[in-house]
């Protein structure tokens, strides 16, 4: 029972260092002033770490815990899950620039949910089945949430809403991942491979659909020529976390 009460008290800590990005990225976008070419800059390095995360995390954990076929539903699920949103608030904004950029911050904080919550999960499966990589995967949610953040929030301030507005769906994403760690811990008992198999895929699958419709899109709108290395020094980055942690 005692270990079992660390365990828990350590993925609780755990998630809520990975969770404690969006709070951190949206403070940053709220008090730093940083022009376009930054903000190119931290999407590409996000999408660079994410696509490195679903690479040699997400995917790998995924067809370890169940098999390919469990692995591709649970992402083919989440990536339609995140474009069906996305969808929706697009045709929710009307011809306005302001509405369009409102949807715009509103579709990067519902696919932070949508990929942040599962992954969390995932760092509670990670502890209770004792596998390698919780470190690595920590670190890497944990800059790409921050750089992604940084993004999302920036939009909103762009549409000068109150420093409040702004914070208030960050910490209620803050809150609910940092309970996803505990939960994914308790749910690696009653539920079977193939189920937590599904769970993480799910992640890699919203986060793949993130990538591609939210962030990799900005990033190239503001600037062209660089933003791909900045995505390959993303993954690089990741992919040194997963490799020596």
């Amino acid at each position: 029972m005692n270990n079992d009460i660390l365990e828990i008290l350590n993925t609780l800590l755990l998630s809520m260092i990975v969770s404690s990005a969006f709070l951190i990225g949206a403070i940053l976008s709220i008090f730093i002033k940083y022009p376009e070419r930054i903000r190119a800059d931290l999407a590409a390095l996000s999408a660079g770490i994410f696509f490195s995360t679903i690479s040699f995390s997400l995917v790998d954990e995924a067809l370890k815990e169940g098999s390919f076929i469990t692995m591709v539903v649970g992402f083919i699920i989440g990536a339609i899950v995140f474009s069906v949103i996305n969808r929706i608030l697009q045709n929710r904004s009307n011809s306005k620039t302001k509405n369009r950029d409102i949807s715009s911050s509103k579709t990067v904080i519902i696919g932070t949910f949508l990929d942040s919550f599962p992954e969390s999960i995932f760092i509670g499966v990670i502890i209770a089945l004792n596998l390698q990589g919780l470190m690595a995967a920590v670190l890497a949610l944990f800059i790409g949430n921050v750089t992604a953040t940084m993004e999302g929030a920036k939009r909103m301030v762009d549409v000068s809403k109150r420093k409040s507005y702004i914070l208030k769906p960050w910490l209620f994403i803050f809150v609910i991942v940092t309970i996803g760690g505990p939960l994914g811990w308790y749910l690696e008992k009653p539920l079977n491979p193939e189920q937590l198999s599904m769970i993480i895929s799910f992640a890699a699958g919203a986060l793949m659909a993130f990538i591609t419709e939210e962030l990799i899109p900005q990033a190239y709108k503001r600037v062209e020529l660089h933003i791909g290395l900045s995505a390959s020094f993303g993954f690089i980055i990741a992919l040194a976390l997963f490799h020596y942690l």
